[in-house]
This record gives structure tokens, C-alpha cells and sequence, in this order.
């Protein structure tokens, strides 16, 4: 009789909390950040409102043959989480500002793009 080898069970899936975190950012209530510090948390009652979030969009002179305000990625977040986002990245340097949008990097995938003055200063 031959032994079998043992392997392994298969993994189980998602943990609870990034099952969770997944329907949170279905719900539009957590954006794609990784350290999102706007979404709901354990201790909150239950949350209905959805949140403002927003998306990066490639720079006016640096557009490709795609239309104005198109995004540079898929990505979304709220103000506040791609605000603390970019200033970690840029070690605390000033915001580079070009008329009225503010460059930025999408900290998921680095796509180099803009976002409003409007909305750098509201997550500000």
C-alpha cells in the first residue's frame, strides 16, 4: 500500500476584517489608501453616508490623446488619505502646484497625475 503525501490544507479565503474592508469600499464608505483613516471603524455605529472620494486625472499640459480630466488609474480616494498619502511621499515638501490642480502620485500604482487645489485643500 502506497502512503499518500501530506500536503497542506488550501488556504481559507479572506480574513473577516478584509472581507469586511472589502464591502466598507463597495459601499463607498473606504477608499483604495491602504492606511485609510476615514473609513468606519469598529467602535462606530453604523454608518450610512458615503464619503467623498475622488479620483487622480492627468495633468492639463501632460495629456496623452485622451480627454481632458480623464483618470490616470482606477484608484479612489477620500481628500484627507490622498493629502497625508502624498505628503509622506514627498517627505513633507510643499505641494507642487500648477495653476489650479495639484500634481500627485497615486500611491497604489505611482501613476504621476492631478487633483484640484479645491480638493488638496479640502483633505488638507
Amino acid at each position: 500500500s502506497e502512503t499518500r503525501k501530506w500536503s497542506p490544507p488550501p488556504a481559507p479565503g479572506a480574513t473577516l476584517r478584509q472581507r469586511v474592508e472589502k464591502k466598507e469600499k463597495e459601499a463607498g464608505l473606504r477608499c483604495d489608501d491602504v492606511s485609510c483613516g476615514v473609513g468606519p471603524s469598529d467602535e462606530d455605529p453604523v454608518v450610512t453616508k458615503t464619503m467623498n472620494q475622488l479620483s487622480i486625472h492627468y495633468l492639463h499640459d501632460h495629456l496623452p490623446t485622451t480627454e481632458v480630466g480623464s483618470k490616470v488609474c482606477e484608484h479612489t480616494f477620500h481628500p484627507s488619505c490622498l493629502v497625508s498619502a502624498e505628503r509622506i511621499a514627498s517627505q513633507g515638501q510643499d505641494e507642487h502646484v500648477e495653476g489650479d490642480e495639484v500634481a500627485v502620485i497615486c500611491p497604489i500604482c505611482r501613476h504621476a497625475g492631478a487633483i484640484s487645489k479645491a480638493d488638496w485643500d479640502q483633505g488638507a
